[in-house]
């Protein structure tokens, strides 16, 4: 198991090498490039704060510094959104707010398409957020981790994240989790459609709630080679009908019975079953 200060990172890459290491298209960042220093100092591309490839993956520039582990879990927490408002309504610098403003919609789409994030490490001189006068920050190592990373929690509202490194990290996984891997492996040619945003912290206490077993059957999910217990999230109201995506009509179920409250003739019977299981434990 990797460690915080395991990961830190100890050399220093360009943000082209670890964009297109992580899957980024780099084409545009090539051939736009008119900078005498050569493409990788394209500044269309080279200062930005993250990356979207669409249907493939996101890709975060975050601080090690800013990260913090417990329990053997590492985490990071922030508020891109209002990062960018401090920096346009304070700082004056209307660049950082862009770049910090993007961050929040990267988030946004992971969320929306269900893409896993990528991270490329920053450690060096971080500038202290409080002092406007600061200079800016300057990185002195780079690196692209080399586990995908999971949005956690997400605050459509406000903007408010946690992030946590592995999709594989918590005791039990379903297969929202497993497109993610599925997506971030270098072979990954096709998109995946998911047209309804799923709240990454209703699924996760489902998982937990659920202690590993069916909430139909009782059945425990499968050991995966990981050491994960694997269980498939299931919304009792589908979101296609209008049903909320609330922990009061999520559930965990085995893959035979999330193929049943989809398509047994007895669904209905099933639906009701599952409102009272529900109801029963929340």
């Amino acid at each position: 198991m990797n460690t915080l200060e395991s990961i830190k990172p100890k050399a220093q890459h360009s943000v082209f090498d670890l964009a297109e290491e992580a899957g980024f298209d780099v084409s545009d960042w090539i051939a736009s490039s008119n900078d005498t220093r050569g493409h990788k100092a394209n500044p269309k591309y080279c200062y930005e704060w993250s990356f979207i490839e669409p249907g493939r993956l996101i890709i975060l520039n975050l601080w090690h510094a800013a990260m913090r582990e417990e329990d053997g879990r590492i985490t990071t927490t922030g508020n891109f959104r209002k990062d960018a408002d401090y920096y346009r309504t304070v700082v004056r610098k209307a660049q950082w707010a862009e770049r910090a403003q993007k961050l929040d919609e990267a988030l946004q789409v992971a969320l929306k398409d269900n893409l896993p994030v990528r991270v490329i490490m920053l450690d060096g001189k971080q500038r202290d957020k409080n002092d406007p006068d600061r200079k800016p920050s300057k990185v002195a190592k780079r690196e692209l981790d080399s586990e995908p990373w999971t949005i956690t929690a997400y605050d459509w509202e406000t903007g408010q994240c946690e992030l946590a490194r592995g999709v594989f990290t918590q005791q039990c996984v379903d297969q929202f989790d497993l497109d993610q891997v599925d997506k971030a492996s270098p072979k990954r040619t096709e998109a995946t459609s998911q047209p309804f945003v799923r709240d990454p912290a209703v699924r996760r206490n489902v998982l937990r709630r659920s202690k590993g077993h069916c909430e139909l059957c009782g059945q425990r999910g499968f050991l995966m080679v990981n050491g994960a217990l694997y269980l498939e999230t299931h919304h009792v109201i589908p979101l296609s009908e209008g049903g909320p995506d609330t922990e009061h009509n999520v559930v965990a179920l085995c893959a035979d019975d999330h193929r049943r409250a989809h398509y047994a003739s007895d669904r209905d019977g099933i639906a009701a079953n599952l409102k009272s299981v529900v109801n029963e434990r929340l």
